[in-house]
């Protein structure tokens, strides 16, 4: 049997790290030769929403800056393939029935090259020509950020919501029948209620040690509120071929107990695959 190489994608830490240069350039180089030509590089949704909310949310000054960000993202790889928004791509990993809306953007790296098009923040919103086809381009930067604000509002109240309350422990099957009833799924078996826990342990995991730090009267909601998104990254876990690349180590931390953890590298771990030859997966 022929074994694919494995799916890998970034957080957004790594590539915001290489913009810095504390990442070295060299290792990036290495890594990014890896990456092309070793692995099936992919990008995160999420990462690329979260690089172009940065983007859409910073000053005219720091245009080019987000913008290297953005090459970096794509640069191991220009035909990259895009996992989709989590709630549609879950889906389709463990064939749940779920309809992806007509109006959601299917097109984040054509979006990412009409950005790298741009000399201005201002060009993006009055409009730009499209670099092939010539045509006329608008990118509603106001209106992407209002989605991602309300989002990130709407995870904000319900850690809030989390925090005050004094219940017991999250079980898992209380976890991934919540997950089966987002779904439109209201009553499920045993046997589909495992195959959630084990396609996403990563993330019940994480989700599970979010709400134990909520208990504490410290714990302030805003300043925790990236948690959203790391969570969700966990999620992409649920494909088997795949590897997370992230020097956060929260997320090792708080996914330990998960087998998926295995497949969360750091960046010195890939580092070192490459060096020795040896293999993510």
């Amino acid at each position: 049997m022929i074994a694919l190489p494995p799916k890998v994608f970034l957080d957004t830490q790594i590539v915001a790290q290489v913009e810095r240069e504390e990442i070295s350039s060299a290792d990036w180089r290495l890594a990014s030769q890896y990456l092309r030509h070793a692995t099936r590089y992919c990008i995160s949704a999420l990462t690329a929403t979260e690089l172009l909310r940065a983007l859409a949310k910073g000053s005219d000054d720091h245009f080019e800056l987000h913008k290297r960000r953005l090459r970096i993202l794509i640069e191991p790889h220009e035909n990259a393939e895009v996992f989709d928004f989590i709630p549609y791509y879950v889906a389709s990993e463990l064939g749940l029935p779920v309809q992806r809306p007509s109006h959601l953007e299917d097109d984040l790296l054509g979006t990412i090259c009409l950005i790298l098009s741009s000399s201005s923040k201002e060009k993006l919103q009055s409009g730009i020509r499209h670099p092939q086809t010539g045509h006329q381009m608008i990118i509603r930067l106001d209106r992407f950020i209002n989605e991602c604000d309300q989002l990130k509002n709407g995870y904000n109240q319900m850690i809030e919501k989390m925090k005050q309350a004094r219940g017991p422990q999250l079980e898992p099957e209380q976890w991934a029948t919540g997950v089966l009833r987002w779904y439109g799924i209201p009553h499920a078996g045993e046997e589909a209620l495992r195959g959630i826990l084990v396609r996403l342990s990563a993330a019940y995991e994480f989700e599970k040690a979010v709400r134990t730090h909520t208990k504490n009267p410290n714990f302030n909601v805003v300043r925790n509120s990236s948690d959203q998104v790391d969570g969700q990254q966990l999620l992409y876990l649920c494909n088997s071929e795949t590897v997370f690349i992230t020097n956060d180590s929260d997320f090792k931390t708080r996914t330990k107990r998960s087998p998926q953890a295995e497949r969360i590298k750091t960046f010195r771990e890939l580092l070192e695959c490459i060096q020795s030859n040896g293999t993510l997966l």
